[in-house]
C-alpha cells in the first residue's frame, strides 16, 4: 500500500513496484469536498458498501416542498428510506403518515442519486 500526495507521481505506486493499492490523497480530498458542496445544506454522515450507500442528515428549512408533508406522500427516490427524524431533540420513528415540520433534522438512507433527488425535496422553493 502507498500513500501520496503528488498526483505527479501516482506512475511510480503500480504492480511493477509491488503496490497493490495507491491512495492518492489529493484525489480523495477533493472528491470529499465535491461531493459535501454538491448536496447543499444535506451532510453526508456515513458511506456504507465502498461510497454506494449514504446516510445523510437535513434539516427541513422554510420554504421546502416537503415541510407539511406526510412521508407517505413525498415522491421519496426508489433507493431512499427515511431512517429517523429528530424533531426539537427528540427522536421520532417515522411513519407514512409521519408529518415532516419545518427544523426537522432528516436521517436517510439513500444512494447518490438519491441523494439528489431528496435535495431537491428538501430545498426551499423560489
Amino acid at each position: 500500500m502507498a500513500v501520496f500526495n503528488n498526483p505527479r507521481h501516482a506512475w511510480l505506486f503500480d504492480q511493477k513496484f509491488h503496490v497493490d493499492v495507491a491512495l492518492n490523497e489529493t484525489a480523495i480530498l477533493a472528491h470529499l469536498i465535491e461531493q459535501e458542496m454538491s448536496l447543499g445544506d444535506m451532510m453526508t454522515l456515513l458511506k456504507l458498501r465502498r461510497g454506494q450507500y449514504s446516510l445523510i442528515e437535513v434539516r427541513i428549512p422554510v420554504g421546502a416542498e416537503a415541510a407539511g408533508m406526510a412521508i407517505k406522500d413525498l415522491a421519496l427516490p426508489g433507493q431512499c428510506v427515511i431512517a429517523a427524524i429528530i424533531r426539537q431533540g427528540k427522536m421520532v420513528v417515522p411513519r407514512g403518515v409521519t408529518t415532516l415540520e419545518v427544523g426537522d433534522e432528516v436521517l436517510a438512507m439513500t444512494d447518490d442519486q438519491g441523494a439528489k433527488q431528496l435535495a431537491a425535496l428538501f430545498t426551499p422553493k423560489k
